[in-house]
């Protein structure tokens, strides 16, 4: 409460008696709606908007660019469809999730700030932060994306272009897709198997949080602990779009330690990234370092360099003869 209230303001008995969280979660419910129909209309409309020229330009800067040859070329000139059609609805994810909690929750939080008024403020800041927040999405994507792409990529000048036999590519498309489907089937599998856990942990933290305060602070705060209460399992299904996303990674490194070393690494390499999911995670949950899996990660990566060694040993026995 701070300075805001004081015992001749008719306010003060409401606050003590914890109607400043009550206050908190009356604003964030008012505002949340408008907040997130601009957030979601701001964000994808510059998305859609933008569509065409992002299309144009950033094919006219891997047609003109210096920096790789035509094989790798015409891979990403296969490969952006894929980019440009996910990009609007990955705004229209990002856009929904952020004005949602971003309405719902800074109101609320700056009811405790002294720095705002205890009742009407958090009204107007949230909208001109959100609206800075869409213009800068604007300068990025109209401005610093462009500038970027002519700058960094289509006149760019290099000595010896970056190229990739069309073999490799066939190869890496495949390791790739293949690690992508093995790493969000298991990613998923690990996600349900741990999902109960990952929940028990969430509550776990949140009760250790809320019996760390004092009892007058535990009244303050009941009703944005019940919140949190109840959205924790929603916090705990959410998490399997890390596990996806995760998952997903895997099939590029897949195809780039295949690349880098020989195709048995990048088949084996989405197992080191499964690995690694599984011991974050149980780090994360269990508190302990460990994983299920096997590891994988000093396999096959000298088998490219074996022949070379056997032609040195070669060399050194015939000096010592």
């Amino acid at each position: 409460m701070g300075e805001r209230t004081h015992p001749d303001n008719c306010l003060w008995i409401f606050f003590c008696c914890g109607g400043q969280p009550i206050l908190g979660i009356i604003k964030g419910i008012i505002i949340v709606g408008p907040i997130f129909v601009i957030s979601l209309f701001g964000f994808t409309g510059i998305a859609f908007v933008l569509l065409p020229l992002d299309i144009f330009f950033t094919y006219k800067a891997i047609c003109k660019t210096s920096i790789i040859e035509i094989n790798l070329k015409i891979l990403i000139i296969l490969l952006l469809p894929i980019v440009f059609i996910s990009w609007p609805f990955l705004v229209v994810i990002g856009g929904s999730i952020f004005g949602f909690f971003y309405g719902l929750f800074c109101p609320t939080v700056r009811t405790f700030d002294n720095n705002y008024h205890i009742i009407f403020g958090g009204f107007i800041d949230v909208f001109k932060d959100i609206f800075h927040f869409i213009n800068s999405f604007w300068e990025y994507n109209y401005l610093d994306y462009f500038s970027y792409l002519i700058i960094h990529i289509e006149k760019r000048k290099v000595v010896k272009p970056f190229d990739i036999n069309f073999i490799q590519i066939i190869i890496g498309l495949i390791l790739a897709v293949y690690g992508s489907v093995v790493g969000v089937i298991g990613g998923c599998l690990m996600w349900f198997i741990k999902l109960i856990p990952s929940i028990y942990k969430l509550y776990k933290s949140l009760f250790e949080i809320y019996c760390e305060q004092k009892c007058l602070e535990m009244f303050m705060y009941s009703i944005i602990f019940l919140l949190a209460f109840v959205s924790t399992p929603v916090g705990g299904v959410l998490t399997i779009l890390g596990y996806i996303g995760y998952g997903l990674y895997g099939g590029f490194f897949c195809a780039v330690e295949g690349y880098k070393h020989n195709i048995g690494r990048g088949i084996i390499s989405i197992w080191i990234i499964l690995r690694q999911m599984d011991y974050i995670s149980n780090d994360i949950i269990f508190e302990k370092e460990f994983s299920c899996l096997p590891n994988c990660e000093d396999k096959c990566l000298k088998q490219k360099e074996q022949p070379k060694k056997r032609e040195d040993d070669i060399n050194l026995n015939v000096e010592k003869n």
